[in-house]
C-alpha cells in the first residue's frame, strides 16, 4: 500500500497542506479569504489548467475545526458545469451514463 504524499507549505502567505495523493488543497485562513486568493491558491498548488471544487456536505456530516477551505483538483474526465459551455459534454462518466439512459428510455 501507497503512503499519501502530503506537503505542509506556505503559498502566497496562507498556511497550507496539500494532499497530492487525494488532489485535495486546504487553506487555513482568518475567515476573510476572497474567490480571488482561493483561485489564485489553486493555480499555484495544481496549475493554471486544473480545475477544482468545494464540497458542503450534509449538515449532519459537518467538519467545522476551523477556518479551512477545501479545493478538490478535478481530473480532466471527471464532471464539472462548465458555466461557459466550453466543454465537449461527451467524454466522461456522467455524459457517457445519461446518453446512455437517456436513449434507453425514449
Amino acid at each position: 500500500m501507497s503512503r499519501h504524499h502530503i506537503d505542509e507549505t506556505e503559498l502566497l502567505g496562507f498556511p497550507v497542506v496539500i494532499d497530492w495523493t487525494q488532489g485535495l488543497l486546504s487553506v487555513e485562513h482568518d475567515g476573510t479569504i476572497t474567490w480571488d486568493q482561493l483561485q489564485a491558491l489553486k493555480n499555484a498548488a495544481f496549475g493554471e489548467a486544473a480545475r477544482a471544487i468545494e464540497v458542503y456536505p450534509a449538515q449532519d456530516a459537518l467538519v467545522n475545526g476551523g477556518n479551512y477551505r477545501h479545493l478538490w483538483r478535478l481530473g480532466a474526465h471527471d464532471f464539472c458545469p462548465d458555466l461557459l459551455g466550453e466543454d465537449n459534454g461527451h467524454d466522461g462518466l456522467q455524459a457517457r451514463h445519461a446518453h446512455a439512459w437517456a436513449e434507453a428510455r425514449s
